[in-house]
């Protein structure tokens, strides 16, 4: 099970904590299918201690269910405070990385761009604007990918 996983801290410092969020888990507790979000699994890893931070983690961002990636949190309510104010006036820079099994056929890196909209099984697949009015934009600039 997803709560059994271990969650790497990959930076600490005083005010914050980053962690690699295994992809398939949910930020939030999903009632529906019982499934416990992040923010639980490390909390109930914190009380069998095997999450070396022992303290409360307040959650300042989120990833979607299907992507894994570096998620940051604060130690203090404050902090969290602070840097959601810095991720919602955009003074925060992500970037996202995709991963392709098939091997280029001309260019490593290049533009990709389209709308993400659900796929079979609960996965997402990247279709031409045309295609599907309904989801969101994603495209993908030197191995950068940047959601609207």
């Amino acid at each position: 099970p997803p709560q059994n996983c271990r969650i790497p801290i990959i930076f600490e410092n005083d005010d914050l904590l980053a962690i690699v969020k295994p992809p398939h888990i949910p930020h939030h507790d999903d009632p529906s299918s019982n499934e416990l979000g992040i923010m639980s699994i490390l909390r109930k890893q914190q009380e069998s201690k095997s999450f070396s931070y022992p303290h409360r983690l307040y959650g300042i961002h989120r990833l979607d269910r299907v992507t894994s990636g570096i998620l940051l949190l604060a130690k203090s309510p404050s902090v969290a405070n602070s840097m959601i104010e810095k991720f919602r006036k955009k003074e925060v820079i992500k970037y996202y990385i995709a991963i392709s099994g098939r091997k280029a056929k001309k260019k490593k890196q290049g533009w990709v761009k389209g709308m993400m909209t659900m796929g079979r099984r609960g996965s997402f697949k990247l279709v031409n604007e045309s295609d599907n009015g309904k989801g969101f934009r994603a495209s993908l600039a030197e191995n950068d990918v940047y959601v609207e």
